[in-house]
């Protein structure tokens, strides 16, 4: 059996070959690390990201609902404001109406139905609008008896339902006198009546529920 002979140069390449292989990988060792660190670094960095996205998109959906809500609220304010300026045009033109008819009537000397001669000074409007808001009916049907009430009293000339919500009647009539508390009372329903707002322009009143005396007094 023959054995290699190695001389001693040969020993010394082999060395530096072995060395020169380890420093290799412990370079693309090294490399591998930073790859992998980057890596993590990015995979860190994106689910922040999304965590922010995500209190991004919450934060613009209530501000979203905020401004809903706003917009529903300022929307239903506007549409009762509508209204009422709807409902006080509808009673100005009632007014112009009367006011026109006298002046052409006294323009063309026709005799009014009294047989006297139309004066426009003579004629000036006397209806006046008032709003009858009445709180505390229990019904509809009570509603309709009142609104009835309301338009047999002989200084009114016309009345009209604005609404009935949550027990409260708000009707708009026009007068050709001031309308009196009092007159209320008559009203047959054995109903106590309360003024809040008593004014030519405004009549408030609650109803207040009938005593009623006990079964066999």
């Amino acid at each position: 059996m023959t054995v290699p002979f190695t001389t001693p140069h040969q020993s010394d390449s082999d060395r530096e070959t072995l060395e020169q292989q380890v420093r290799a990988l412990q370079e693309r060792l090294a490399f591998y690390e930073g790859f992998d660190r980057l890596i993590q670094d990015n995979v860190a960095h994106a689910r922040e990201l999304f965590r922010l996205a995500a209190q991004e998109r919450e934060a613009a959906a209530t501000v979203v609902d905020r401004a809903r809500y706003d917009a529903s609220r300022r929307e239903a304010h506007l549409r009762g404001e509508l209204e009422v300026i709807a409902s006080d045009l509808r009673q100005l033109s009632q007014i112009v109406e009367t006011l026109a008819d006298r002046v052409a009537r006294a323009l063309s000397g026709q005799p009014s139905q009294n047989g006297w001669q139309d004066s426009p000074l003579a004629d000036a409007p006397t209806e006046q609008p008032v709003s009858v808001v009445v709180h505390g009916v229990p019904s509809a049907r009570e509603a309709l008896s009142l609104q009835r009430f309301v338009a047999s009293l002989p200084q009114v000339a016309g009345v009209s339902a604005r609404e009935f919500v949550g027990g409260v009647l708000r009707l708009d009539a026009r007068v050709r006198d001031r309308l009196q508390v009092v007159q209320f009372q008559t009203w047959g329903n054995a109903w106590g009546i309360e003024a809040l707002t008593e004014r030519p322009d405004v009549l408030e009143l609650v109803l207040r529920e009938p005593v009623r005396s006990p079964a066999g007094a």
